[in-house]
């Protein structure tokens, strides 16, 4: 008696097309086999819906969809640290132009008692303490 296993060979497909299909020099990525693809430098053209198909005699097995997105968090830039004096009841306002970033970033406002200080307390918005986010500034109005 001969048992024999089953041929069998994987398909991966981006956005529904198979990446057999697309050149890998233009789309950075090989295939590793068993099922695996890896990518060997991240683009924005490697964005997109990913599945892997796993195909016998027998049929086809499908993995879920995955969203592969490509993240960037750009260096922060150092800031000029400026001292104001202020009368109790001005009105002031401060600005952070935002760092570039991939999806867009959330901000939140701390107070310190220094620069280097480790301890932050969260800034607390109510009808005077007004925090906007326009997409091109974070400022925070006391």
């Amino acid at each position: 008696m001969n048992v024999r296993c089953c041929d069998y060979r994987y398909e991966w497909r981006m956005n529904g097309v198979s990446l057999d299909s697309q050149v890998s020099s233009t789309r950075n990525f090989l295939h590793v086999g068993k099922g695996s693809v890896r990518f060997t430098e991240l683009r924005p053209l490697n964005e997109g819906f990913y599945q892997c198909l796993a195909m016998n005699d027998h049929g086809t097995a499908m993995s879920n969809v995955t969203f592969l997105r490509r993240a960037i968090l750009a260096t922060y830039t150092s800031t000029v640290v400026e001292e104001k004096q202020l009368l109790q009841g001005q009105p002031f306002v401060l600005k952070y132009k935002p760092t570039k970033s991939v999806p867009p970033p959330t901000f939140s406002w701390s107070i310190t008692a220094s620069r280097v200080s480790t301890s932050q307390t969260s800034v607390v918005t109510d009808k005077r303490v007004q925090i906007d986010e326009d997409g091109e500034r974070s400022s925070v109005s006391v």
